[in-house]
């Protein structure tokens, strides 16, 4: 581990200053980018010859696991035994599953590896439906037996966690034909979130666009974000918005198949487990309360006036007559600056100083070559993501432009970089895996250490407004959005629930009223983002997923106003990110002090955005009078 000092030496500080650069590196051939910014695939596999073997070896073992049906309850050795194996297996499947995966995201139109991708799933699923007799037959032994057998044996004691919540979550459990049915069904679940991913990644299209300069351009995921927040015209970020949204305007009833096939494979799982509903399914998995995700769906539609007034605001500071999607994200100042991504990694290291030498070192460690894949490649997936697999790595997928925006997602996927290596480096593999409702919790408060840091250190007036819109909509963007995907994800599910059929119209109206509920008049009816219900990947790939955004900031901000008072704090936060998946998230969040069952943790972010859309208000009027006068 390197010295305080030592770090330093190698990430020396600086002034928070922007290259003037026009864009980011363009590349149209992957192979051109410089190896520092690409992933390091040799860190799993020196081919795909290596990863067959593994693949290979994965079937033996689970062959061998099948062994042991009809023999888990002769004792715990035998237990043992079955447990050794199953761990070997899981980290083989989480290696061949990363290599595959992170292949496939690199180059989306690459049918060879979408074959051996499939050939995984293929090769998983039926290995799975296999045993699926096993939780079925762990059930068969008495609760208190298998606690004592744990108590008696430490060999156990990884399991412990997994073991004994298999008891709470039993009712929905199915014996071994059901589990069975249930597991050779796992790869047909999977079908309508892959032709999603086809149609927006590898098919999708990169429409030309005139700006009013005279310059073409070809909009793709990364430059439709890029112009919503540095094109200063107004009529250009209208015409990127069109051309962008019309891809899933032409294809909505395409997508709102796809979607409704999501909605209906989950609600099918959730009634041959005997739940009430997805969303329960969803939520008793990690055992958190109903009511939580409904007291945070109230909280924001509360405090909406103040998503609302913001709007208002800056509409009046802009001057526009007509406002909407396009124009929420481009700053009341509009800068050129270009943030070349080198110069923002000492920022990053530099900012989480404040949890301490261990945190701040590795996290140094985290940007070494290899490990992030920095710019956009022709087609690479779209967006940005941390997976950590056991045993290898941590891996952050970026699509870096260098606008304000990357800065700080890349302070946000390293908080994911490095809660997952601290829980792999802490827990054993059974309980290195931390659940997704704790998840963004490092994330955002990554992205609140990088603000302070550039606060307190820039004066600039024009700066300044620019890091304060930034922390407003890092609270729009994380608490308000994603608690009316939420909203409108609970809905649209209860409509299949319900019996109601499912089409583009049906789903875009229901997305317009919860855009209302939340924004008012001030997106108007026709902009093209009421069909943005089709653009949004969580919805598809992880349902019930983006609640936990909002969750999380309201942890993360409430931890962090616990740390200037309480130097404890950091000790319990970093206990949180090293703790893995060894409880359940809402009892981890509450041993770092944080009660989400309480409203006025999940109240107080709308308090802190109302007081930072004032200040805003106060440092633009200023900035105003003194350009006057200057």
């Amino acid at each position: 581990m390197l010295p305080i000092f030592g770090l330093m030496a190698v990430f020396p500080p600086v002034h928070i200053h922007a290259i003037e650069l026009d864009v980011a590196p363009e590349y149209k051939d992957r192979a051109l980018v410089p190896a520092q910014y690409k992933w390091d695939m040799t860190l799993f596999y020196a081919s795909w010859d290596e990863w067959g073997a593994d693949l290979d070896k994965v079937a033996s073992i689970y062959h061998e696991m099948n062994s042991f049906k009809g023999r888990l309850g002769d004792g715990p050795d035998k237990l043992i035994q079955f447990m050794v194996l199953s761990d070997e297996a899981g980290m083989l499947i989480e290696k061949t599953w990363g290599y595959a995966a992170k292949m496939e995201d690199l180059d989306t139109r690459d049918n060879s590896v979408k074959g051996k991708y499939g050939q995984l799933v293929q090769t998983y699923m039926g290995l799975f439906a296999k045993l699926s007799w096993v939780e079925p037959e762990l059930l068969q032994i008495p609760e208190e037996t298998m606690k004592a057998w744990i108590d008696d044996n430490p060999e156990l004691e990884p399991h412990r966690f997994g073991l004994m919540d298999s008891y709470r979550t039993a009712r929905f459990t199915l014996d071994e034909a059901g589990e069975k049915i249930l597991s050779l069904h796992g790869s047909v679940r999977g079908i309508p979130r892959d032709i999603y991913n086809s149609i927006t990644n590898a098919d999708a299209d990169s429409p030309e666009v005139l700006l009013s300069d005279g310059k073409t351009v070809n909009v793709t995921a990364g430059l439709y974000s890029k112009a919503l927040n540095t094109y200063k015209n107004p009529e250009d970020r209208k015409r990127i918005q069109l051309a962008r949204m019309g891809q899933f305007e032409d294809k909505h009833n395409t997508f709102a198949s796809i979607y409704n096939g999501v909605m209906k494979q989950g609600w099918a799982l959730a009634q041959s487990r005997g739940y009430e509903s997805t969303l329960e399914m969803k939520l008793n998995r990690n055992d958190i309360p109903k009511e939580v995700v409904l007291k945070l769906i109230e909280s924001a539609r509360s405090g909406a006036q103040e998503l609302q007034r913001y709007h208002r605001m800056r509409q009046s500071f802009m001057g526009l007559k007509e406002y909407g999607w396009s124009d929420m994200f481009i700053p009341l100042l509009p800068s050129d600056k270009y943030y070349a991504y080198d110069k923002i990694i000492p920022w990053i290291v530099e900012s989480v100083a404040p949890l301490g030498e261990e945190y701040q070192t590795k996290t140094a460690e985290q940007f070494k070559a290899g490990y992030i894949d920095v710019y956009e490649t022709p087609g690479k997936t779209s967006g940005a993501y941390n997976s950590g697999n056991y045993g290898v790595g941590s891996f952050i997928l970026l699509n870096y432009q260098g606008g304000l925006e990357d800065v700080f997602t890349t302070a946000h996927e390293m908080g994911h970089s490095m809660h997952t290596r601290l829980a792999q480096e802490y827990q054993p593999y059974p309980t290195s895996d931390y659940t997704i409702f704790v998840a963004e919790v490092a994330s955002t408060l990554n992205e609140k250490l990088l603000l302070n840091k550039l606060l307190s250190e820039i004066h600039d007036p024009r700066d300044r407004i620019a890091f304060i819109e930034q922390q407003i909509d890092q609270i729009r963007g994380t608490y308000f959005l994603q608690t009316m995907m939420a909203d409108f994800e609970i809905q649209a599910h209860q409509l299949v629930e319900s019996g109601q059929g499912i089409t583009a119209e049906r789903l875009t109206k229901l997305w317009k009223e919860v855009v209302s509920t939340y924004f008012g008049e001030v997106i108007p009816e026709d902009d093209p983002y009421m069909t943005s219900w089709a653009r949004i990947p969580h919805l598809y790939n992880s349902p019930f997923y983006v609640y936990q955004y909002a969750t999380c900031y309201a942890s993360s901000s409430y931890l962090m106003k616990q740390m200037d008072k309480d130097p404890t704090v950091v000790g319990k936060y970093l206990e949180l990110l090293k703790s893995g998946g060894n409880d359940h998230p809402m009892r981890q969040l509450k041993k770092a002090g944080v009660d989400l069952t309480q409203p006025e943790i999940l109240n107080a972010v709308v308090e802190e955005f109302g007081r930072l859309v004032d200040l805003l208000e106060q440092e633009y009027t200023k900035y105003l009078d003194e350009t006057r006068v200057g």
